[in-house]
């Protein structure tokens, strides 16, 4: 069932919420040793028992971010001991609107890989093929989801990090523009340059359910600096699609039913080099111990100030330029990121990730949606990029393409009697 159906089903009083929450952790019991998705069950699962859009639907959220009691471990033996002594804000919002939260999801260590594996936690598979990674850094949260561990939650996303697990476990996920969703009690913390670049944001398995979740979540708070008080921008429903020349958004023009023009651009390379400066080597130095990406840049020197300085001046203007092109009409179709899931150990590169990378680098809303499986029964993905502030208009617009394409194939171990 989709969340949208659960409400409606709860609603309509076809099932009790305890009826619910039962089926959930039954297929918890039955399927996470072999996913290995959740990185601590809450028992009792919590709950405040208030009514609203979410009430009595059992959600789940990534590790990184803080629950009252917990630590928020993120894959690092460090940070074992750390408990939160509050609720992120978008958990408090979640409980607020009567969600029943089962638990928290794995992540790689400090969020530092396209692979959810860690020394504490061990590797969370992917429901369509447990042999295989289902990404990173949310990588426990899409698991999760995709197989009916958890009817939707909350990601986030410095580098695809919502979008490229979404992509692999056949779900749909929303990187929001910076300041839409307010990322308080998010671990690592909110500050520049990673507030630009990093967001959090609702997984589920459709997009009608991404927008049950992002209504919740969504909305000023004092508390993040680059939380903006403005309401939703007016963006129209019809749209004009620009699509990058790749087999994925052939396939999804396809799925789609879509014309689209062929999207170009000649300062991707440029965007992708900004977007690594900022991710990748300032936090090398950061972190100060090597993380799967990040070791190369340990051995260059810090970056100085005149260095960081430029690259604020060249993401600017990329995004200028980019936006240039976009009339308020205009979505991006892009490769979510364009590879297949790769076996553990078996990354493909990060430069591989470059088209999740640009939303980030110049703070535009994304949305990844399924399109179809590939031979080996792999899902493949498309991501819809909008201009800032649209994540309204991408909602909209991924609900009519998801009518069109119609229900996504579930994994066959979570349909399994």
């Amino acid at each position: 069932m989709t969340l949208a159906e659960m409400r409606h089903g709860l609603d309509k009083k076809q099932f009790s919420p305890r009826e619910l929450l039962a089926a959930h952790l039954e297929q918890g019991r039955r399927l996470d040793h072999r996913l290995n998705a959740f990185t601590v069950r809450f028992d009792p699962p919590l709950a405040t028992g208030e009514a609203g859009v979410l009430a009595g639907i059992p959600l789940s959220v990534k590790d990184s971010l803080d629950v009252a009691g917990y630590a928020t471990v993120c894959g690092s033996p460090a940070r074992l001991t750390l408990r939160a002594a509050r609720h992120a804000l978008c958990v408090e919002r979640l409980l607020g609107a009567g969600a029943v939260l089962l638990g928290k999801t794995n992540t790689p260590e400090l969020l530092m890989n396209w692979e959810t594996h860690n020394t504490v936690h061990g590797f969370t598979a992917n429901p369509y093929h447990p042999g295989l990674t289902a990404g990173g850094s949310s990588g426990g949260e899409a698991a999760a989801i995709a197989a009916g561990l958890s009817a939707g939650g909350m990601g986030s996303d410095g580098g695809g990090s919502i979008r490229l697990p979404a992509g692999f476990c056949g779900i749909c996920g929303l990187k929001p523009t910076p300041g839409r969703v307010p990322a308080t009690g998010h671990f690592p913390g909110v500050g520049l340059p990673g507030g630009l670049l990093g967001v959090i944001g609702p997984m589920a398995r459709t997009v009608s359910d991404l927008k049950l979740i992002f209504r919740v979540v969504s909305g000023h708070a004092d508390s993040d600096p680059f939380s903006v008080p403005a309401a939703a921008c007016d963006f129209p429903d019809a749209v004009e699609v620009l699509a990058f020349d790749h087999p994925d958004t052939q396939l999804a023009a396809n799925a789609f039913g879509l014309d689209p023009h062929e999207f170009r651009w000649p300062h991707w390379q440029r965007a992708f080099a900004v977007w690594e400066f900022f991710f990748l080597r300032l936090n090398a130095h950061a972190i100060g111990f090597p993380t799967p990406h990040t070791a190369e840049f340990l051995a260059l020197p810090p970056p100085s100030a005149e260095e960081i300085l430029a690259m604020f001046a060249a993401r600017d203007a990329l995004r200028r330029d980019l936006l240039e092109l976009m009339s308020k009409s205009t979505v991006l179709l892009l490769p979510n990121p364009g590879v297949a899931p790769w076996r553990p150990g078996e990354f493909p590169g990060v430069r591989a990730m470059a088209p999740l990378t640009l939303a980030n680098l110049l703070g535009l809303p994304a949305l990844a949606v399924p399109i179809g499986l590939d031979a080996e029964g792999l899902p493949r993905s498309v991501q819809l990029v909008a201009k800032p502030w649209a994540e309204d208009q991408l909602l909209r617009f991924g609900e009519k393409l998801e009518s069109r394409r119609g229900p996504f194939p579930r994994p066959a171990l979570a349909q399994a009697s």
